[in-house]
C-alpha cells in the first residue's frame, strides 16, 4: 500500500519511544474489549436456549449475571482505552510539535518568505491537532474493529460453519474494496488543506496590515480576494467529500444486504431444526455486530486519509533543511574583533546575484557605513557577517575566523545585529531584554536601559521591569521600540555591532533623539552601519557605496564627503 494512509502514519511511531508501558497496556485493553464484545451474543444465546428449555431460574440468573459483568467490563475497558490512548497521543504529538517549532526556528529568513506565519500555524498546530485525534482514537479504533471482524468470523465458525462461510466472502470483499479505495481521496484532501492554509496565510497578512488597508481604501478589494479564496476552499472541500463518501455508502449497502441474508439463512436453518432459537438470535446479533466494524473502518479511513495528508505536509516542512545555515565549532578570540569580506558573491536564488565580488576590511574598533539604492545588497552584507547566510564564492570573516566555521552561539555572543523591525515579545520588560535568561542580574538590565536612554521611561511603568509588553499589553512608540533593541545590545556587550537601517521607520525628530544612544553603543566597537539617510553616517570612519550588488565607491568618510565628484557627496547633497 505505497502511499497509503497507514504507510504515511507509520512515521509517527518514532514519537512513541519512551511510551512502552502505555503501548503495552493498550495491547492488553484492545483485545480484551474485542473479546468482551464477542461474549455478549454467546450469553444471549445461552439465555434464550435455557429459557426455552425451561432451565432452573438459578441457571438463568447466572447467565444474566455473566452478561451484565461482561457489559460492565466492556464499559471499563472502553473508558480505560480511551484515557490511555488520548494521553499517549497527546504526549507523542507534543513531541512532534516541539520538533516542528525547533526546526522552524532554525530556518533562515527565506524559509519564512515561502511559508507565511498563518500557513506555519496551520501546519504546526492544525495538522498536529488532527494527528492527535487520529492517534488517540482513530488508529486504535480501526485496529480494534479489524480485530473484531476476525473475532466475529471465528465465533460464527464455532456456531455453524455454514454461517461463517456465508459471511467470510462478504467481509473479505469489503476489506478488499477498502484496500482498492484507500488513498484515492488523499490528493483531494491535500488540495483542500493547502487551500485552507493559504486562506489562513492571507488572513494573517491582511489582519496584520488592517490599518494600512483601511486608510488606503483597500477593504473592498481585500474582501473580494477573501471571497475568491473561500470559494476555492469550498470547491476543493466539496470534491474531497464527494470522493470520500463513495465507499462508505457502498459498504453501507453491502452490510444491509448481509443482515438480510443472515436473517433468511437463520430462519431457514431454524425451520429445518438445524439451528436453535438462541443460536439463530446469536447469528443475527453477530451479523449486526459485523456491520458496525466494517462501517466504522470505512468511515474512519476517510479521517485517516486526512491525517496522512497532514503527515505529508509536516514532512514537507521537516525536509526543508537544505537552506539551513550549518554551523561550525570554532570560537572567536577574546578582545576587539575586526571583520572582512574578501571577493564575496552571493545570490538568494540561482542566476540572480545580489552581491558581486564585494570586498572590504575593518580593523578592530573601526566603523563602516554602507549606502546605496534599495536592492543594492546593503542588508545582505550584514546578514553575511551575522552568519544568517554564507557566500556563494569568497570568504566572510570576523576576528580572523571564517563565519561559516564558527559556532552559532559563540558568534551571536560577540556579534550583535540591530534591524529596523523590532520584535517586542508578549512578555515582561525584563524578559524582552534577557530573552528569558534568569541568570541576568536586574542591575545589568537597568544599566542597559540607562545606556539606551530609557531610564525615565521604564521607571514610569506600572510594574517596572515586570510590566508586560507586546500585543495586548502595554504599547510602545517606534522610537521606544528601537531604543529597546539598543538596550538588548548593551546588555550583551558585543565586540561587533551590525546595524541594518535602524532608523528607517523613524521620523527625523525621533531619529535625532535616537542618535546619542547609537553613538554610545558604537563607541569602542567595530561596526557596520547600513543607512538609508546618508547624513546619519557622518560619524563613521569609512563609507562603502553599493549599486546593483557591486562596490562603486569605498573610502574615508571625510574625504568622500568633501569630494564633490564622489557618489557619497552627491547622496549627502540630495539628502
Amino acid at each position: 500500500m505505497e502511499g497509503s494512509p497507514l504507510r504515511q502514519l507509520s512515521v509517527l511511531f518514532r514519537y512513541l519511544r519512551g511510551e512502552k508501558p502505555s503501548v503495552l497496556l493498550l495491547a492488553v485493553l484492545v483485545p480484551l474489549g474485542v473479546g468482551l464484545q464477542l461474549v455478549a451474543p454467546q450469553m444471549l444465546r445461552r439465555f434464550i436456549d435455557h429459557t426455552l428449555s425451561r432451565s432452573p431460574s438459578g441457571v438463568l440468573l447466572a447467565v444474566a449475571a455473566w452478561y451484565l459483568l461482561a457489559a460492565f467490563g466492556l464499559l471499563l475497558v472502553t473508558i480505560g482505552s480511551d484515557a490511555v490512548g488520548t494521553r499517549l497521543a497527546w504526549r507523542a504529538t507534543n513531541r512532534l510539535r516541539s520538533d516542528l517549532v525547533a526546526h522552524c526556528l532554525r530556518r533562515p529568513s527565506r524559509f519564512y518568505q515561502r511559508h507565511p506565519p498563518g500557513e506555519l500555524v496551520d501546519r504546526v498546530d492544525g495538522d498536529v491537532t488532527r494527528l492527535a485525534a487520529v492517534m488517540s482514537a482513530l488508529v486504535l479504533e480501526v485496529l480494534a474493529q479489524i480485530l473484531l471482524v476476525v473475532g466475529i468470523l471465528a465465533a460464527l465458525l464455532l456456531l455453524d460453519w455454514r454461517l461463517a462461510l456465508l459471511f467470510a466472502p462478504f467481509a473479505a470483499g469489503t476489506l478488499l474494496l477498502l484496500r482498492r479505495l484507500v488513498g484515492r481521496a488523499m490528493p483531494f484532501v491535500a488540495a483542500r488543506q493547502a487551500s485552507a492554509a493559504e486562506l489562513l496565510g492571507f488572513l494573517e497578512e491582511r489582519l496584520a496590515g488592517a490599518e494600512d488597508l483601511r486608510t488606503n481604501g483597500a477593504v473592498a478589494h481585500t474582501l473580494r480576494l477573501l471571497e475568491t479564496r473561500e470559494s476555492d476552499l469550498y470547491r476543493r472541500a466539496r470534491h474531497a467529500a464527494q470522493v470520500s463518501v463513495r465507499w462508505p455508502a457502498t459498504v453501507q449497502g453491502l452490510s444491509t444486504l448481509s443482515v438480510v441474508l443472515a436473517l433468511v439463512v437463520s430462519v431457514w436453518l431454524h425451520g429445518r431444526g438445524q439451528l436453535s432459537t438462541g443460536t439463530a438470535f446469536a447469528c443475527l446479533s453477530y451479523a449486526m455486530l459485523l456491520r458496525r466494524p466494517l462501517l466504522a473502518v470505512t468511515t474512519r479511513f476517510h479521517e485517516l486519509e486526512e491525517a496522512a495528508v497532514s503527515v505529508q505536509r509536516l514532512q514537507e516542512v521537516l525536509r526543508q533543511g537544505d537552506d539551513v545555515v550549518h554551523t561550525g565549532t570554532r570560537h572567536l578570540p577574546d578582545g576587539p574583533l575586526g571583520a572582512r569580506l574578501d571577493h564575496v558573491s552571493f545570490s538568494y536564488d540561482p542566476g540572480e546575484p545580489v552581491l558581486r565580488d564585494v570586498s572590504f576590511r575593518l580593523c578592530p574598533g573601526e566603523r563602516l557605513g554602507i549606502v546605496g539604492r534599495t536592492g543594492s545588497g546593503k542588508s545582505t552584507v550584514v546578514r553575511l557577517l551575522f552568519g544568517l547566510h554564507h557566500p556563494v564564492t569568497g570568504a566572510v570573516t570576523v576576528g580572523g575566523q571564517d563565519v561559516a566555521a564558527l559556532d552559532t552561539r559563540a558568534l551571536r555572543g560577540r556579534v550583535a545585529l540591530v534591524t529596523q523591525e523590532v520584535q517586542i515579545i508578549h512578555a515582561t520588560l525584563r524578559d524582552n531584554l534577557t530573552f528569558f535568561d534568569p541568570s541576568v542580574d536586574d542591575r545589568r538590565v537597568c544599566a542597559a536601559l540607562e545606556e539606551a536612554g530609557l531610564t525615565d521611561w521604564w521607571r514610569t511603568l506600572p510594574n517596572g521591569l515586570d510590566t508586560v509588553l507586546g500585543a495586548g499589553a502595554r504599547g510602545m512608540s517606534a522610537g521606544q521600540e528601537q531604543l529597546l533593541s539598543l538596550a538588548r545590545v548593551f546588555l550583551r556587550d558585543p565586540a561587533v555591532v551590525l546595524m541594518d537601517e535602524p532608523t528607517a521607520r523613524l521620523d527625523p525628530h525621533t531619529e535625532r533623539l535616537l542618535m546619542p544612544a547609537m553613538e554610545r553603543l558604537l563607541e569602542g566597537r567595530t561596526a557596520v552601519v547600513v543607512q538609508h539617510r546618508p547624513h546619519a553616517l557622518r560619524t563613521v570612519d569609512r563609507i562603502l557605496v553599493l549599486d546593483a550588488g557591486t562596490v562603486v565607491e569605498h573610502g574615508e568618510q571625510s574625504a568622500l564627503a568633501a569630494d564633490p565628484t564622489s557618489h557619497f557627496h552627491e547622496l549627502l547633497r540630495v539628502g
